[in-house]
Parts: structure tokens; C-alpha cells; sequence
């Protein structure tokens, strides 16, 4: 069982401590919602559009969908995360540019397969060399696509749901298994579920939004990979 998160918090007797014990897991959730920001949230909202659309695109090109899947042209570590601060951007977009946020969701499902023996071949030498901490910081960047959009049409948030669930199934899929996880990634991963857990079903809850349409399953991978 996976508890090293709650030992972090030191969670003890359930009684009057309770509360001061959630606030500490709340602030380890709050430090993930900070690995989630990109430096492009510094600059007007259509510098960081036009910069991921374009970056990220050429990215998806490698991946094999719609062509034959090519070496990644990313061969540092500065280059890679230069690139994840556009892909983490264009997680957050608004609905509206549901082509470009599948891409960045693609990008990253592709990327994680770092963690198997045998990664593909579009993923960037740096991730194969250090396959855990970029992990981590695709997991704690996937936490903006779950974030609900206010004022989206019902076509749009189911679109959204699917890339969600696509997410979650891979995540499923790394956490079984991937023999070579860190304790660290465990924890990255069951903090992350727990935050969009917190992000989709806090109150006051929405008919039809994502949480409503996502609800039952995330609960469900974050029960499955607590007792995994």
C-alpha cells in the first residue's frame, strides 16, 4: 500500500488533529497546483495561444498518429523543459481549442512510456534518461486539464472528459506495470489524484460538468492505486 504521502503529513489518530492534519495534506496540494503553472501565464493570453499552437503541433507530428512516428528532435534537458512549459500552458486552454489540447495530452501519454523498457521512439533522449522526474512533471502538468472551464457548452466538456479519461487510463497503465517508479512518482501520482479529486468535486458542484461526468472514475483510480 501506497501511504508515503500520508507519512509525509504524519497522519495520526483521527480525532482532534484531524483537521491540522488535512491542512498539511492541503498545502502539499497547494505546492503541486504550483508545478502546474508555466511561464507562459506571465505573457497576454494570445502570446501563450499562438507560441503553444505552434510549438505543440510540431511536436504531435512525431508521435506516429498520423504518420510515421520520428525520433524526437529534443536532445537536452533545456530543450525538453522549454518545451513542457508550452505543453503545460496548453493544457490549461480554454475548450475552444480542443485540437491543440489533445495534442498536448498525446504528447505527454507518449512521453510517459519512458517509465516501460522499451520507450518509444518519439520520446526525447532526456526523458529516457531520467524517465521519473519527468513523470513527475507531466503528472503534476496534467492537473490543468482536469480543471473545470466555466461556461462551456455540453459537446466541449465531454470532449474534455474523454481526454481525461485517456489520462487516467494511462496513469492505470504505468502504475501497473512499470516496475520502475520511484517513491517520489507514487506520491506525485496519488497527490495529483487527490487534487483533481478536490478541483472536480468540491462544492458547489454543476449539473453536467466535468466533475459530474468524471466522478465516479477518478474516485475509482485513486482508491485503485492507494491499495495497489
Amino acid at each position: 500500500m501506497n501511504l508515503g504521502v500520508f507519512n509525509r503529513v504524519n497522519l495520526k489518530d483521527i480525532g482532534d488533529n484531524m483537521y491540522s492534519e488535512w491542512a498539511s495534506l492541503s498545502i502539499l496540494i497547494q505546492e503541486g497546483l504550483e508545478d502546474s503553472q508555466s511561464v507562459l501565464e506571465k505573457f497576454a493570453p494570445g502570446v501563450g495561444r499562438e507560441v503553444t499552437l505552434s510549438i505543440v503541433r510540431q511536436l504531435a507530428t512525431n508521435l506516429g498518429i498520423a504518420q510515421a512516428a520520428e525520433p524526437s528532435p529534443l536532445i537536452t534537458d533545456k530543450e525538453v523543459q522549454w518545451c513542457m512549459e508550452v505543453i503545460c500552458f496548453g493544457l490549461s486552454l480554454p475548450l475552444i481549442e480542443h485540437d491543440t489540447i489533445r495534442d498536448c495530452v498525446n504528447v505527454y501519454c507518449e512521453w510517459l512510456s519512458a517509465l516501460y523498457t522499451s520507450p518509444k521512439i518519439s520520446v526525447p533522449k532526456p526523458i529516457t534518461d531520467d524517465p521519473n522526474y519527468y513523470a513527475r512533471k507531466i503528472i503534476s502538468h496534467f492537473h490543468n486539464l482536469f480543471v473545470p472551464r466555466k461556461g462551456e457548452a455540453a459537446d466541449t466538456i465531454n470532449k474534455q472528459a474523454v481526454l481525461c479519461h485517456r489520462v487516467l487510463r494511462t496513469l492505470q497503465q504505468v502504475s501497473r506495470s512499470c516496475a520502475t517508479l520511484e517513491r517520489d512518482t507514487w506520491e506525485c501520482l496519488l497527490l495529483f489524484l487527490i487534487g483533481i479529486n478536490d478541483a472536480l468535486l468540491a462544492p458547489p458542484a454543476i449539473r453536467e460538468d466535468t466533475g459530474e461526468q468524471l466522478c465516479e472514475r477518478v474516485l475509482g483510480v485513486l482508491l485503485e492505486l492507494f491499495i495497489y
